[in-house]
Parts: C-alpha cells; structure tokens; sequence
C-alpha cells in the first residue's frame, strides 16, 4: 500500500492517505467566524497535494470556547465563511473534514464570557477556574449543539466531521474517572461514564444520515496516574465504530494532565501514538490513522506499506512544509522541511495572544502576502550563516536578488547547539533542511571566510544584511579565574571536570546544566531571578527541570555570584552571604550580547545597511528566521 493509495472514509474517497491534523491558528474573528487568513492559510496546504483537511477545533456551543480567536460553528452566522473555507480547498481536490469540539472544564471564561462547564466541578489546571457540574438538562443541550453543529457543516459542505472525544476535552471528560466524579446515570461505573459519548454519536449519527463520514478521535493513553489507558480506548473505540463511525484517529494524552503528550513534545519517543494506534487497528473494522511527530517522510512510507495503520494525520509538519506530499511523490524526500517539535512558533505564538508561527516557514500565516519576483536587481551581501543569515538569503534569492553570505566558519551559527543538550534531538532536523535549501539554492557561499568591511564593499553591495549573531556575556565577578561559557560546553571546545557551578539558569544554563549532569557531573546553578528560564515554552521547561531534579543538580534562585575565594563561591541571597564549593569547573551562562561592530563600521558608505537576529539583539531562533524573512522581504 502506497500512501498515495486512495482511502475510503465511508462513501467519501480521499486521494490519498495524508490527511491534515487539526492545528490551533489563532486566526478567528471575534465572533468565532473565517477570515481570509484562515482561506489563505488553508489554501497553501491543500496546494501542497494533501488528501483531506480537518479543520482546527470548531467550537459547538460559546461556552465550550478554548481560546479567544477560536473558530466556531454554532450558530449560523459562521456558516458562510465556513462555506469558503470549503470551497478553497474544494478547489484543490482537497476533502474538507470539519473538528467539532466542546472544550468543557479547559474552556476560557474570557473568550466565552461564561463559565466553564463539565461533568464535575474539578477545578482545571489550566485555566485554574472551577467549572459548573453539567445538569442532565444542559446535557441534553449540549448533545443538540453536537447535533446541531454537525448539521451546519453538512451545510457548509464539509465532506465528513470529527468529533473530538479525546484529549482532555468536553466528551473525554466524561470517560476519565480523573475528571468524572458524577453519581447519576453519567457517572460511575465506564458503561455510565460513557454514556455521553454514545448519546452524542447517536444524535450526530440522526442529524446527518446513515452515509455521512463522522470520524471519532480517541485517545489511545492519557498518560496520567488513574487516567484512561489502552484498554479503555480499545472499549471505547468499539463502541464508537459500533455507533456509526466510519474511521479513528488516534491521539494521546490530555491538555491538562499531560500536555508533553498532547502536544507530542520533542523529548518523548515518537513511536507511541503509532504502536497504540496499530494496536487499536487489529481490533477495529474501520480505517486507523495517528497524528504526532510522524512527519518523516520515509516512516510515512515504511508505516502505511506495513499496514501498521491506514492514513497518517500531519499537523506542524505541513506547517513546516505544505508542500510535503508533492514532493514525496517526486521522491523529493531531501527537500522536505522537517519540523523539531520545538513548539516555538505553534504553541508559545498561539498562547502569547499571538497568530501561530513556524521557526522553520517563517511564511506561516502570511500566506496571503504576495512577494513577487522584485522589479531590480540587487546586489545582497549577507554577514553571517547563522538562521537569520540563511533564510534572510533563501528570501533574497528567491526574489530574484544576486545574493552572497559570508560565513567566517561553518552554516549554522546558535541553531548548531539547539539539537545538543538532552532530548533536542529533533532540531537537527530543521537546520539540516535549511542547509540544505541553502546550499541547493545558487547563493554564491564563501564560507570560512571572515567578513571585514573591505571584503564587503568590494562585493559593490545594493543591500547589506548583518547577522553575525551574538557572543556570551562576560561577567564581572571578584575572583573568577578561568572559567567556560555555556557555548564552549554546548560545542565540546571546553570540557568540565570534577563539581561544576553554572552561573546563570537561563535557557542556556539549564541546558548545560542537564548535558553535564548527564555525564556524570555534579551540578550547582545559582541564578538571580525566581523563576528560570523564562524564555522557554512551559512544557519544555518544566520537563527539563524534572530531569534536573532526578540528576540531583542543586538549583538556588533568588542567588547573587558575589565573589571567589579560591575554588569556592560567595553569594548572597536575601541579603545573606553564604559559601558555596569548591568547584572544580565554572560555566557562566549569563546570556549573550551583540556581535555588532561590523555594522557599525559598514555604515556610512553608499549602501543600505540591515542588522537582524542576535545581531540586533539576542532572542530565539524563531525571531531570527522571522527577521532574516522580513528583512530579505523588503528589498
């Protein structure tokens, strides 16, 4: 089986058996309906040759709203854009699938302006509201607006629906003892618990006739202690599949309780969904497929060839690349842009308020920008091969511009060390894909080539792009000797011995501070704020600093690096001094600041001058791409 072999969902037959996963874009109304964001967003990735897209989360009752910007579908005045959104991707020979969700305890009470709702009144760990106990009438309610929501995107023209029964919303709230503490006929034993959810497919199952595609997602393991586990979802998918639905798509884990799982963090073994999803394939009739980091195109492969399930669900992997079937069937595997599971731009942006980004597309949601092929051409010189300097290249070059990079060693730059520390693998994966574009695109590469302002003009430059990214802060403390920055850690250049002090419990910090406890090291981080690295998305913190706690590194907030006597440490904290040590190697990680002195001496001179990325001032890798995008965009 190929997987692009034509895939009977029901009566629908969708091209092949990539199909998109729901993503939460941000990109909504206030009142929940489409905009054109959304059709442009959409319309890239139907372009890109997938079989079927299910929508992000479309909310089916206002009180069940997760997120301000959310798209919904309960009333009939978001039934017209929905109507386009169908129609774009129509164009493509794309099936359009519609999610339909109730967020139930997880719901914002400032997006709804109403209280959440659940089975029980358990406070949510999220949101930190405790929602109302569901009355069998609001139940009853609720069910219609399942119904009812199932109707409108019949009308909208949606080819089949999904109902979400899993990850920790609404109807899954009602399977999970964890979250089910009811004693009338929806609680109790798992035959009650499951009411709802059999009550909800029956009135969808009514409203939209016996043909219909309605697709069930499940979660295969929550993940939890005293959580729903496979046995559970193999029980509930035969039930499911016995109510009417014609295909499973299998997740894991709860937006509560374990979101590194829902949101399918990089440190997690990326084969999990699959194996539970294979597990739940032998037991069912119908079509199986699983979303999570299973964006490589040849396990996609390797996976539907085997017959280990039936279709795979991508989600930030065609955020990443919209064109990844095309060029899986020209066997372009090599050009695919593979995504790290770094939850920068598709998480932290989505959570900040903000519309969802991509560190490896900085075209994510602008995609209806128009950058045609610019009217002159220039001559761009760009200084420095880090991720700012390659896509500020990439976008140059794509306009049309004549473009040079200076690199004084190797492609790269801050982007090599993201894929060192412990569970980071996965970014490998980006950089090697923009390396690779570059390296392929035809810009005239000096590398091992250092940039010095003569060097430069005498490339006779239109445009000038600074990117030489940035360097550690050195710190200023009485009676450092010699010590190593976490740069000189994170690329092998200096090697730690013996009892280690990090100065400085940033991202870069901790990342030293797991690397060195991995071998074996025992590790002190002293830093001066109450919380570390905050610069992090919260779940990648917080799971770094469980493995920091199991290493049994030492961590002291709130704690000034005084001074050094010897090889032992004097900080304060609370106005107190104490005495740390002694250490046999010091790491300070304290942050970086500009590389900046070649932008300054080349201004002046007859050319436009740009500095972008750490260059400018040191941030993520996502701010980078996104600079070295705008900067090549405007030129």
């Amino acid at each position: 089986m190929s997987p692009f072999s034509p895939l009977k969902l029901g009566e629908l037959e969708l091209p092949n058996r990539l199909i998109m996963a729901p993503i939460k874009t941000s990109f909504g109304s206030p009142n929940g309906e489409v905009t054109f964001r959304h059709e442009a967003f959409y319309r890239r990735r139907a372009e890109g040759g997938v079989g079927a897209i299910i929508t992000e989360p479309l909310y089916i009752d206002v009180v069940g709203r997760e997120y301000s910007r959310q798209l919904g579908i309960s009333a009939y005045q978001q039934v017209h854009g929905l109507r386009r959104l169908v129609d774009v991707l129509h164009e493509s020979g794309t099936a359009a699938i519609a999610h339909l969700d109730h967020a139930g305890g997880v719901a914002d009470p400032v997006a709804s302006k109403k209280r959440p709702e659940a089975p029980s009144a358990i406070k949510c760990g999220i949101t930190g509201f405790t929602p109302s106990s569901m009355s069998e009438k609001r139940i009853e309610v609720v069910i219609r607006e399942f119904a009812g929501s199932a109707k409108r995107a019949v009308e909208a023209g949606f080819d089949a629906i999904e109902l979400q029964f899993g990850h920790g919303y609404l109807v899954s709230q009602f399977l999970s003892p964890l979250t089910n503490a009811r004693n009338d006929e929806f609680g109790g034993d798992w035959e009650s618990r499951t009411r709802f959810v059999k009550m909800v497919l029956k009135a969808v199952r009514s409203e939209v006739g016996s043909d219909y595609p309605i697709i069930a997602q499940i979660t295969a393991d929550e993940r939890v202690n005293g959580g729903m586990g496979i046995d559970d979802a193999l029980s509930l998918a035969d039930s499911v599949v016995e109510g009417g639905a014609c295909a499973l798509h299998v997740v894991s884990g709860t937006i509560t309780d374990s979101p590194e799982w829902y949101y399918q963090h990089m440190r997690l073994d990326e084969s999990s969904n699959l194996n539970w999803a294979s597990i739940i394939k032998k037991k069912v009739s119908v079509p199986v497929f699983a979303s999570g980091r299973l964006g490589d195109p040849a396990k996609i492969r390797s996976v539907i060839a085997g017959g280990t399930i039936d279709a795979i669900a991508l989600g930030r992997p065609l955020l990443a690349d919209p064109d990844l079937p095309h060029k899986m069937t020209e066997n372009a595997d090599a050009d695919v842009v593979q995504c790290g599971a770094c939850l920068q731009g598709c998480l932290m942006s989505v959570e900040a308020g903000e519309c969802i980004s991509c560190i490896a597309n900085p075209g994510v949601g602008r995609e209806f920008e128009q950058h045609e092929i610019a009217e002159r051409v220039k001559k761009v010189v760009i200084v420095g091969g880090g991720p700012a300097g390659m896509q500020a290249a990439l976008t140059a070059h794509g306009r049309g511009h004549d473009v040079v990079l200076f690199e004084k060693r190797d492609l790269g730059g801050q982007f090599s060390l993201s894929y060192v520390p412990p569970g980071k693998r996965p970014m490998k994966k980006p950089l090697s894909t923009l390396i690779h574009w570059v390296k392929q695109s035809g810009v005239n590469l000096k590398l091992q080539c250092e940039a010095t302002v003569e060097a430069v003009t005498a490339e006779r430059p239109d445009v000038v792009i600074v990117a030489t990214g940035g360097e550690p802060s050195r710190p200023n403390i009485s009676g450092l000797g010699d010590y190593l920055t976490g740069e000189d850690i994170l690329t092998g250049q200096g090697k730690a011995s013996g009892r280690v002090l990090i100065v400085g419990g940033g991202r870069v910090g901790l990342e030293c501070s797991e690397l060195l406890s991995d071998q074996g090291h025992d590790v002190t981080v002293v830093d001066q704020s109450s919380q570390l690295a905050h610069d992090w998305e919260t779940i990648t913190r917080t799971l770094a600093l469980e493995s920091l706690e199991e290493h049994g590194v030492k961590i002291m907030t709130e704690t000034r690096l005084v001074s050094f006597s010897g090889s032992d440490a004097v900080v304060e904290k609370h106005g107190q001094n104490s005495i740390l040590g002694p250490f046999d190697t010091v790491v300070v990680a304290i942050g970086n600041q500009p590389v900046e002195s070649l932008g300054r001496s080349l201004k002046g001179n007859n050319f436009e001058v740009k500095v972008i990325g750490d260059a400018s001032s040191p941030r993520r890798i996502i701010d980078a791409v996104r600079e070295g995008y705008e900067s090549a965009i405007d030129i």
